[in-house]
């Protein structure tokens, strides 16, 4: 498993904040520090857990892990960072934070789940548990609200933060930074949210820009595993995608195997060129569709000679139109 090399990258300098060598401890993982500033450079996901681990040993502050939202920008999430900042609302954002959270860290997820009060819980976690290590736990946490106050203004402030690990001696630092109830002991790692704000309109918002952002991201992850040849065809889909022809044969030779090798290993994998290609472009709809573009620009991006195309094989896709899903 591997994390963005980027995302790490914010450890260094608070290593450094605390009066510690971040160089000795990265290095003492294996971590060239070169590669933190590399934009597509991947870590495995061992070596930035015994970073972490190595400064919560060094630094003797148990809630030190709530700063690293202060030395985190945007773009050290890649082009999921920047797609956040173009989102029309938070709802979006948190959606993109979802469905790319792979993006960050592999087998990680961020998940949205309605309270019963009002009031939505943004849930964060890894392999389908908790963040065992508090200090990543609260890094973690302290970046999603950074990413929301950025968004949504300095004055963003969560309804409460859940928090799996226990209470440290010391809490001042975790009300003084997310400015909110700080529930230790929880089920989860998780942010309340009101869910009321959840559709305001963001002032930074680009429909247009966002939708680009989202095929980069596509295509990043769709790369990440090039052993994998469903992922290897729709990163190679994606890229044809409203800039020429897209078929098995083109597609093949993108991959440089014949066309018959590739319809066998697709085959291995249980699917076909055509599920493939009806997934990658479904995905890419729903995103477009959320965004708001018309339904004409849609179609004609995502390779369709026409809305009347376009619209039937989404119905085929879904059960409904275009139009119906945008409501």
């Amino acid at each position: 498993m591997t994390a963005l090399a980027t995302a790490i990258r914010p450890l260094w300098t608070l290593i450094e904040s605390y009066g510690e060598d971040p160089a000795e401890i990265f290095d003492s993982v294996g971590i060239d520090p070169a590669k933190l500033r590399e934009s597509n450079e991947r870590l495995p996901v061992a070596a930035c857990n015994a970073a972490w681990l190595r400064a919560s040993t060094r630094i003797h502050d148990p809630a030190f892990g709530v700063h690293y939202g202060e030395h985190w920008r945007p773009a050290m999430f890649g082009s999921l960072g920047y797609a956040w900042l173009a989102s029309v609302s938070l709802r979006r954002a948190l959606h993109r934070a979802s469905e790319y959270f792979d993006m960050l860290i592999e087998r990680g997820a961020l998940e949205v789940k309605d309270l019963d009060d009002g009031q939505v819980l943004i849930a964060l976690s890894y392999r389908g548990n908790a963040f065992t290590l508090p200090a990543l736990a609260d890094s973690l946490l302290s970046t999603l609200v950074k990413l929301c106050r950025i968004s949504c203004g300095d004055d963003f402030n969560p309804s409460e933060i859940l928090l799996f690990h226990s209470a440290p001696p010391e809490q001042s630092a975790y009300f003084s930074y997310f400015k909110c109830t700080v529930r230790f002991d929880a089920d989860v790692d998780g942010i309340v949210l009101p869910k009321a704000i959840l559709d305001e309109p963001l002032p930074g918002g680009n429909k247009a820009i966002a939708a680009m952002i989202d095929q980069e991201t596509v295509r990043y992850l769709a790369q990440l595993d090039r052993s994998k040849v469903v992922e290897r065809v729709q990163a190679a889909i994606t890229e044809r995608l409203a800039s020429g022809r897209v078929a098995s044969e083109t597609v093949a030779a993108d991959l440089h195997v014949s066309n018959r090798t590739l319809n066998r290993q697709l085959q291995a994998e249980g699917t076909t060129f055509k599920a493939v290609m009806d997934k990658t472009r479904q995905k890419l709809a729903d995103a477009y569709l959320a965004e708001s573009q018309s339904i004409t620009q849609i179609a004609f991006s995502l390779g369709f000679s026409d809305q009347t195309s376009f619209t039937r094989a989404y119905k085929r896709w879904t059960g409904q139109t275009p139009s119906e899903a945008r409501g």
